[in-house]
């Protein structure tokens, strides 16, 4: 109990660090730093790199693959993206900007809830519709280690961010080992779990994931207490409307390709088959698109 706890600690420390945000990594890969975004995409890599360790030690990791129709794998990342850019924040964003005292972010959970029992209502839910990927193969090594190497060498070209290097190998560390202790320790899954509890009118979570995401979030706001960067936000009407929406999309979104960014990047992209890297890949053309969009609206409103 003490060594997951632990662990979750360490990497909502390590997520705030970062600022851990496929927005915010966005936006600075647009503005010519690639770096942050890089690091992001490469912590799930660095898990898998392990798996040959866990299996020597008799641990599997949890990597699987929707089971869905292409066309909502898409739709639902694309949704994800363009609801995590009206957020100001995907899933672990939305986190680290309430663990920084942005009360408001609050409803972008409430939100999420909302969107996958809204999803379920609508008699499209596809809860049983995923299954384990297979076991990584040579190629998928070979893949993975070649995508290590060129973000190596991406994050080391801008100097400026270096620290990107060992933070994304730190944090593909941590949270490959958290898994092997809870599979389902990411908060998307806790928000989807929770979700079920509403239809099913049953409890099934373990208080080990509800301590976990305890620690997660705590993790975050000692570093910004550490840092002195905790900036108390009350509740808002108007950003608490906006993110409550935004969140029923993102819940929606995230039913339909079957997890959110979190679990995408760490369990379901580092396989590296077609039907894994299709969420991720909807959801930062939907985050690129949208930043697009609004960068353009702004240079086109009239001066004063």
């Amino acid at each position: 109990m003490l060594i997951p706890l632990t662990l979750a600690f360490l990497i909502g420390w390590v997520s705030q660090r970062m600022g851990l945000c496929l927005v915010a990594a966005i936006t600075m890969a647009l503005n010519k730093r690639p770096t942050l975004f890089v690091a992001l995409a490469s912590c799930g890599l660095f898990g898998l790199l392990l798996t040959p360790l866990y299996q020597q030690l008799g641990v599997s990791q949890p990597f699987y693959q929707p089971i869905a129709p292409y066309h909502h794998i898409i739709l639902g990342g694309f949704l994800f993206g363009v609801s995590s850019v009206l957020n100001n924040g995907c899933s672990v964003g939305t986190l680290t900007k309430l663990a920084r005292g942005d009360l408001s972010k609050a409803f972008t959970i409430i939100g999420w809830v909302v969107g996958i029992v809204l999803w379920h209502h609508l008699n499209m839910d596809m809860t049983e519709k995923k299954t384990l990927a297979p076991s990584p193969s040579s190629v998928n090594y070979l893949l993975a280690i070649g995508l290590v190497i060129a973000s190596l060498l991406v994050l080391v070209r801008y100097q400026r961010e270096k620290h990107y290097v060992s933070l994304s190998i730190l944090l593909g560390l941590l949270t490959s080992a958290l898994y092997t202790f809870e599979p389902q320790w990411t908060p998307s899954l806790l928000f989807y779990d929770l979700s079920k509890a509403v239809w099913i009118q049953q409890w099934h979570i373990h208080p080990t994931r509800l301590g976990i995401f305890a620690m997660l979030v705590l993790g975050m706001y000692c570093f910004t207490i550490y840092r002195r960067t905790f900036d108390y936000r009350p509740i808002n009407l108007l950003d608490s409307s906006r993110y409550l929406f935004a969140g029923t999309l993102m819940g929606v979104g995230a039913s339909m390709m079957l997890g959110g960014n979190d679990s995408q990047i760490l369990l379901v992209f580092p396989t590296l088959h077609l039907a894994t890297t299709l969420p991720l890949m909807a959801i930062c053309s939907g985050i690129v698109l949208s930043l697009l969009l609004s960068k353009y609206s702004v240079r086109q409103r009239p001066a004063h």
